[in-house]
Formats: C-alpha cells, sequence, structure tokens
C-alpha cells in the first residue's frame, strides 16, 4: 500500500489522471501479483484497478494487494473489459510506461480513447524500486546467499570433461534447492575461448583442463534478484591471463572501496575503468562497470560514461563488474551485488575473489 501511495502522488504531481502501468515486474512489485497478464490502472486518486485474465481468477485472491480486481471471462480480453467499463471516460490525462508498452495496445487506446491525452512517462515506478527499504535489503541479502552457496557448490562439482550446459544445469538445480524461486537470467558458463564473451551463456562446449571458465549466474527470492560473476581456473592457465586476473580483481575491489552515497555513476564507471586503462587493457574493456538491481536484474542507473545525471543514494543496490576480454584468448570478468550507504557502501556477495581460484 505504501508503494501506491507514493506513486499515486508521483501521478498527482505529474498532472496526470491515472498512470497506465503495463509491465509485469513493476504490477507485481506493486500490487504482488505474480502472474503473466494483466494491466494496472493507478488513478491519481482512488483506489488502483487491475484487469486480468480468468487464469488468475483464484491466484489474485491470494495475492494482490490495494487494488480493485477485474477478472476478463473466456472470448474476451483486457482491452475489451478497458472500453466496456468505460474506465477512462473521466480522465483528461493518461501515462503510459513508454519503455514497457507494446504497439498494439498503445495504438488500441489512442483509438478506443481520443478524448484522452496519452502521455509518454519514463522513470515513474522505477524511480520507487531503486531505493530499497531496509526489508527489501534482507530479502535481496538472503537472494546474495543462495548464490553464494550455489557458487561454492557447484564449484566443487566441476571438472575438466564438463560441458558448460552441464555445469548451468546444476547451477540452476542448486538454485532451486538453496531456496531461489528461479533463475534470474540465462546462466553464462563461458570457459576457454568462451570467456571472452561478456554474455557468454553455455553450450555444450565441454570445460578443458588449463583454461578460465567464467561464471555469471543469480537468482530470484521473493521477486528480488542477486547477480554475481567469479572467473576460476580449470587447472594452471597462461601468465597473461594470471596477469588480467589481477587487474580485474584489483579494479574492482578499489571502486567498491571508494563507493558511497552523492557519487554519480560515471564517476563509479571512471574508478574502474582508469585502472584497467593504466594497465594498458582499456580498449579490452567494452561494457559498463556495472547496474541497478532489485525487482529486475538490470535497473537504472547504468553505471558507464553517460551517467552524470544519476546520483548514487543510500540504499541503492548496484552492481560492480569490471572485465577484461582478449578475444581468442580468454577473458575475466568479477562481479559483486552491493548496498549504497551514505558513507560507504555494503557487499551482498561475498564468494572469494582475492586470488584465482583453481579447481
Amino acid at each position: 500500500m505504501a508503494r501506491l501511495a507514493k506513486l499515486q502522488r508521483i501521478v498527482k504531481e505529474k498532472g496526470l489522471d491515472a498512470l497506465l502501468v503495463s509491465h509485469l515486474p513493476h504490477i507485481q512489485y506493486l500490487i504482488n501479483y505474480t502472474g503473466s497478464n494483466g494491466l494496472l490502472i493507478v488513478p491519481a486518486q482512488g483506489k488502483p484497478h487491475f484487469f486480468t485474465d480468468f487464469r488468475y481468477k483464484a491466484q489474485v485472491k491470494q495475492e494482490v494487494i490495494g487494488a480493485k480486481i477485474s477478472i476478463v471471462e473466456r472470448d474476451r480480453n483486457i482491452q475489451d473489459a478497458l472500453v466496456e467499463r468505460q474506465l477512462f471516460s473521466d480522465y483528461d490525462s493518461l501515462g503510459f510506461e513508454k519503455q514497457h508498452i507494446s504497439y498494439a495496445l498503445f495504438d488500441f487506446l489512442r483509438t478506443k480513447f481520443r478524448h484522452v491525452k496519452l502521455v509518454p512517462e519514463t522513470e515513474m515506478v522505477e524511480k520507487l524500486t531503486v531505493i530499497k527499504s531496509e526489508d527489501e535489503i534482507l530479502v535481496m541479502k538472503r537472494a546474495a546467499e543462495i548464490t553464494d552457496k550455489v557458487y561454492e557448490i557447484v564449484t566443487d562439482l566441476m571438472k575438466p570433461g564438463m560441458t558448460e550446459n552441464e555445469v548451468a544445469a546444476e547451477i540452476a538445480y542448486h538454485t532451486r534447492l538453496q531456496g531461489g524461486e528461479r533463475d534470474a537470467f540465462n546462466i553464462i558458463v563461458a570457459s576457454g575461448e568462451r570467456s571472452a564473451l561478456p554474455h557468454g551463456v553455455a553450450t555444450d562446449k565441454k570445460i578443458r583442463k588449463n583454461e578460465l571458465v567464467t561464471l555469471d549466474f543469480g537468482c530470484v527470492y521473493k521477486g528480488f534478484n542477486s547477480d554475481m560473476t567469479r572467473t576460476v581456473s580449470m587447472g594452471r592457465v597462461s601468465t597473461e591471463l594470471q596477469k588480467i586476473y589481477e587487474i580485474v580483481r584489483v579494479s574492482q575491489q578499489r571502486t567498491i572501496d571508494k563507493l558511497h552515497a552523492g557519487m554519480n555513476a560515471r564517476e563509479v564507471d571512471t574508478l574502474a575503468r582508469d585502472y584497467i586503462t593504466l594497465h594498458g587493457y582499456g580498449s579490452k574493456f567494452g561494457h559498463s562497470t556495472g547496474h541497478g538491481l532489485g525487482i529486475e536484474v538490470h535497473e537504472m542507473p547504468s553505471l558507464n560514461q553517460r551517467g552524470e545525471r544519476y546520483k548514487l543514494e543510500p540504499n541503492q543496490v548496484v552492481t560492480i563488474e569490471p572485465g577484461i576480454y582478449l578475444e581468442g584468448i580468454g577473458g575475466v570478468r568479477i562481479e559483486d551485488d552491493v548496498v549504497i550507504r551514505k558513507d560507504g557502501c555494503e557487499v551482498l556477495t561475498c564468494s572469494p575473489k582475492d586470488s584465482l581460484r583453481v579447481l
């Protein structure tokens, strides 16, 4: 209810009659709904109205908090219900999430509700989700603990000859055994030359002796995500790969040590990037230093060189994940989940990283 009330204040401040929320993670955040179909109308005043279909008739009774519920019966759809209820008949302006709405839905609204001014909006719900309550941070700590435990189990199981897909399957299996609801994203297991692929999702490639393996995975727990990367060595690897591991490790740790509220996203990225550049690998670090984390794996802000306008605030959670990628040779990335505090930060993921782990 507090989340809805905050959003309604924002809707009112924007001069809108209501906001149409179509992004399912936002709907879950606001009213606790976990299904796969629905629209939420949040008026500036009055009770929000949630629409879904018959499949979720029983589920919404158990989950939805703070909104009136309308179930669309078979042979009808939610758009039909919006017209039949004349829900927007008294509205002059309706905001919508421009980054999440389909063109089909936008065209429907434009055609059926010609008297209503449709206002594209960004970051209305996102501004609520980026600042976590202490209770939400506790949930994210638990998600991180699950990920740490899975890392410990799976690295003990890994051996040469296993395929990347077999390792990913072990990660997914143990994530659920440890209490995770599901994987946060497609699990990355990238070995040998493939470790130079920042998003090298698992394949049938067999892991060989004397090569790096990058593991990037997370879980969803009570609607919140964890996201961690570790790079390990399956036996002894080249001196250069050992060298870039140490550069990435120091770059990441220096950045974490200096994190605090009030920094902007570009300053954070510069901390990590300058150290890697100083050691001659700046061109081999081609992605941002990190991103916001919470009800989605990627939230505001992106910690990159375009991030001057985003200042870190207390109780934001971000990832710190610099990397170096040598095409045709291998790559290293190390990633942790970090809570921003007024005078520093708190690291949620605790898996070892102080030296290149040899399996």
